[in-house]
């Protein structure tokens, strides 16, 4: 770092002829900067109208993909609507041919439904632990003549201790061979009465304790020994046997028990298995195991006892076996099993018969058409339609969608070519708006179409003439009921004037494609002039600012070197007097 001192010597101020003599070098510096934001400037406005641009292009593609099929075309989408929805609803593809069909439903599909033939589960016992059935531990009152006895029931307490309990206020109670508890009087004469609103267990609800005429109590659900908390291979397990560990099949899922599975955990396994095809349920009231099949239809569930006997302690399937345990001959209990049923509906008149209530094409024969059935018809119901049209939404809102893109598109170019602007004088940039123009308002013959102008579909401009000379008149706006009515008579001919080979949207893709081309696009080939007119403006401030550096540091030098020249005349003229 230099450190300079101005006029010590001299008394001159040197460092103001410095800046004077390089603020001259500094002006061309100014100059050079001002060119460099000016290229900037450009290059930010040329990417806005190439944004713009950019826009265009998408929203025209989404009408001209059409070519693509399926979900690209978005003149060949449909509509489905049901007249009732209570009975039947529907979805539907580009496949389905534009017409009405009646509907009606006869019955629904149903699942089939098994369920062990008789109570797997011992009935409850003395030693049965009552949280086991569900009891919650709290309180039961019982009345003997009137006068309250209040029965506590522990998280731990067994059948035979609420039997203890209730003996010692005079009531007696037992299970018989059905699993229903009973409660008398020990005493003849006595009348018990059972629960208050002060209880706080759910003894009496849950089993459904209900008085009878003799003036005992009897529960309406049967009491049993096994539990979804029941570990399956246990001896007191609580089921009619003991169940062995191994294996088992429901639908095409093979399901394993071993010594740790629980009831519990062996339904949550079935339920969350998507092979398995069903779904199981343990009935408390009746010890049964219930499996639902997941599939509508007159199909059986299939069960298969495996090397487990689980399957033939549930009552579903029945086994022979040998002495070492093995399966010899097995057969699944069909009149375990209620069947669901089929799906009876009629088309245009035709019956015709679904395993499901969900209805493809292949069944209905109305191509692509679902129908979902979701209830009978009935003589109130009266007929049901189920109408394919064509679905306009997506495509007015696509055409819309393109108006604002062109409308913006022609609006920046008037914008950035304008006298003063930053792209006045771009001519090829003139030239892609005047194209674009050309072809909106252009008559399309060649198509072969009912229609030939976009104002004949409802996408209206006027070009401008001797009385009008608005660049607004260029705008483009679109007669929504117009266009409706346009498709509704001629489809095909809308799509061709827009996204035919020859129609106006394809040709202006086609222009602006090219004009958005890499390397050889107006806007690649503008960008690519600009970033060198840039580089270039940049490298002449980088030499121009070295260049005042110099000088700088020149004029400092030498100005110094006078100093110091001065200093020793005045050394030498000291020295001269003295």
């Amino acid at each position: 770092m230099t450190i300079s001192f101005s006029g010590l010597i001299s008394g001159l101020d040197t460092s103001s002829w410095v800046e004077a003599l390089t603020s001259v070098k500094q002006q061309k510096l100014t100059v050079l900067e001002s060119d460099l934001k000016d290229l900037q400037a450009v290059k930010t406005t040329l990417n806005d109208t190439r944004s713009v641009f950019s826009t265009l292009r998408s929203a025209i593609e989404k009408l001209t993909d059409a070519k693509f099929g399926g979900t690209f075309d978005l003149f060949g989408q449909n509509s489905v609507t049901s007249s009732n929805e209570e009975i039947f609803t529907a979805t539907v593809t580009s496949n389905a041919v534009r017409q009405n069909y009646d509907i009606t439903v006869q019955q629904l599909a149903t699942y089939t439904k098994a369920s062990s033939k008789e109570a797997a589960s011992a009935i409850a016992d003395d030693s049965t632990v009552l949280s086991n059935l569900g009891i919650s531990e709290g309180t039961l009152t019982a009345y003997v003549n009137g006068q309250k006895h209040t029965v506590n029931i522990e998280d731990t307490d067994t059948l035979g201790d609420l039997k203890a309990q209730l003996a010692g206020f005079g009531i007696k109670a037992e299970v018989d061979d059905t699993g229903v508890l009973k409660l008398s009087a020990q005493n003849e004469g006595d009348t018990i009465n059972i629960g208050a609103t002060t209880d706080s267990s759910n003894l009496a609800s849950l089993i459904g304790l209900t008085q009878q005429e003799d003036g005992t109590y009897a529960s309406t659900n049967s009491l049993y020994k096994a539990s979804v908390a029941s570990v399956l291979t246990s001896e007191d397990s609580g089921f009619n046997q003991q169940i062995t560990a191994g294996t088992f099949t429901i639908g095409d899922a093979t399901f394993t028990i071993d010594e740790n599975t629980t009831l519990s955990s062996l339904i949550s396994e079935i339920n969350n298995s998507d092979d398995a095809q069903a779904y199981a349920y343990w009935d408390d009231a009746t010890g049964k195991l219930s499996i639902t099949s997941t599939k509508e239809g007159a199909s059986y569930i299939n069960i298969e006892a495996g090397t487990s006997n689980f399957t033939d302690v549930m009552g579903l399937t029945t086994s022979e076996w040998d002495d070492k345990g093995n399966v010899v001959s097995s057969k699944m209990y069909t009149e375990a099993q209620t069947l669901g049923q089929n799906a009876i509906f009629t088309v245009n008149g035709t019956q015709m018969v679904s395993t499901s209530n969900t209805v493809t094409s292949d069944i209905s024969r109305i191509d692509g058409v679902t129908l979902t059935l979701k209830k009978a018809s009935t003589e109130e119901d009266g007929n049901t339609t189920l109408s394919v049209t064509q679905d306009t939404t997506q495509l007015v809102e696509a055409v819309n969608e393109f108006i604002t893109a062109y409308n913006d598109a022609i609006a920046k170019v008037e914008e950035v070519t304008a006298s003063g602007a930053d792209l006045h004088g771009e001519t090829s940039l003139t030239s892609l708006r005047n194209t674009l123009r050309s072809y909106a308002n252009s008559s399309n013959t060649t198509n072969g179409g009912l229609y030939k102008l976009l104002s004949d579909i409802g996408i209206s401009t006027s070009a401008a003439d001797g009385n009008n000379l608005s660049t607004d008149t260029y705008t483009l706006s679109l007669d929504e009921d117009k266009f409706l009515q346009a498709l509704q008579e001629n489809p095909d001919s809308v799509k061709s004037i827009l996204a035919g080979e020859n129609g106006v949207l394809s040709m202006m893709e086609s222009a602006v494609e090219q004009s958005l081309s890499a390397t050889t696009g107006y806007f690649d080939v503008k960008t690519s002039t600009l970033d060198s007119d840039i580089s270039r403006m940049e490298e002449k401030i980088t030499k121009q600012n070295n260049s005042i550096d110099a000088y700088k540091t020149r004029l400092e030098n030498q100005f110094y070197q006078m100093e110091m020249a001065i200093a020793q005349m005045q050394q030498n003229y000291s020295s001269f007097l003295s």
